[in-house]
């Protein structure tokens, strides 16, 4: 009878370890990428910048993610997420800015609960701006081949590739924040967000985005304003309390080609300036594994009192899947630059890779 007893509760245990495993669960995942390349900034005639390297990230950061979730009954679900950016090329933990600020979750570290009412997320969270930035360009989040993300200048000033303080003056994740993301409605979805500054820093504002987007079949859009701008860049003190960003991005899948278009206007009250960007993209499928993306960008900077800047950006590029998970790559880019002084400058990059997601 005694043994019984037991084997009746260890059996008891185990359903219950079952049924709670079957309430919650937890996934590692990533994106490794190696690139060969030749790379080369916007200099003058008689000039040179060119550098040979193999690194890692020329289409999008690697990262490592651990992700989970738990079902804690009536629709409702705690969620967490831990991601790290990774230098494929060194092991070490890397980010789109070289002196990236944070610790070693720096790609995303939040903690949320979503349900019927939608999703709320606190801590570290893509921003809105960020999310239509690579949703409505052929090449997605690269900081070498999109002229989107180029143009938004979301790198350190060390390594900036477009003009001298244009784009933006945030990351692409907001840290210190608070987001929400509604249901979706007829394909309708509402975003916003809120950066907390953490400072009494005289003139220092918290920052906040709004952004609304529409998906519906072969089409998708999405319209987003952001106000503030956190800090400029990893450990710098300055705060932005009068940037402005409005961004509308759209898509067109016609089946034989998909087609991208993006407008973003930036208005810097702070240091008087405005950057108006635009980009236009196709991406075309050739074969079943292979496709073909192009893109155009321009940036035109304007300082009150002075003559404007302009930084054009045209990209193309060749993406075969060797598997679900796997693929090569091989992208060509020219930068060409007018400066108010006259003094014009180009450059060109060029590089093969190999992309892994797990």
């Amino acid at each position: 009878m005694f043994a019984k007893k037991n084997l009746v509760a260890v059996a008891a245990l185990l359903a219950m370890a079952g049924a709670a495993q079957a309430q919650s669960s937890v996934k590692l995942y990533g994106y490794l990428e190696m690139d060969a390349g030749s790379y080369e900034t916007a200099h003058a005639k008689g000039t040179s910048s060119r550098v040979t390297k193999v690194q890692s990230g020329d289409m999008m950061t690697s990262f490592v993610g651990l992700a989970g979730s738990e079902d804690l009954g009536g629709g409702l679900k705690a969620e967490f997420t831990l991601e790290s950016f990774l230098g494929v090329d060194t092991g070490e933990a890397a980010g789109n800015y070289a002196n990236k600020a944070g610790g070693f979750w720096s790609r995303a570290s939040n903690v949320a609960l979503s349900g019927g009412f939608g999703k709320v997320a606190l801590g570290q969270y893509d921003n809105p701006l960020f999310t239509s930035a690579y949703t409505y360009n052929p090449f997605g989040s690269s900081m070498t081949f999109s002229p989107t993300m180029r143009h938004l200048n979301y790198l350190t000033p060390a390594v900036q590739t477009s003009i001298p303080n244009s784009g933006v003056k945030f990351d692409t994740g907001w840290v210190n924040s608070v987001t929400y993301e509604s249901p979706v409605f007829s394909g309708f979805q509402a975003i916003g967000q809120y950066a907390a500054k953490e400072t009494s820093t005289p003139d220092t504002t918290n920052s906040y985005a709004l952004a609304g987007s529409y998906n519906a079949g072969p089409f998708s859009a999405m319209l987003t304003y952001v106000k503030g701008g956190l800090t400029d860049k990893p450990n710098a003190t300055t705060y932005y309390a009068k940037s402005k960003v409005t961004d509308l991005g759209a898509s067109y899948d016609f089946g034989v080609l998909k087609a991208f278009a993006q407008y973003t206007y930036i208005k810097d009250d702070t240091n008087d300036l405005k950057d108006k960007i635009y980009q236009l993209g196709v991406s075309v499928p050739v074969t079943e594994k292979a496709s073909v993306m192009a893109s155009f960008g321009n940036l035109n900077h304007k300082v009150a009192g002075q003559a404007s800047n302009k930084d054009d950006v045209f990209s193309i590029g060749y993406n075969y899947d060797l598997s679900k998970r796997t693929s090569v790559f091989g992208a060509f880019m020219n930068n060409r630059q007018s400066a108010n002084t006259g003094n014009d400058s180009s450059g060109q990059s060029y590089a093969v890779g190999i992309k892994h997601n797990f």
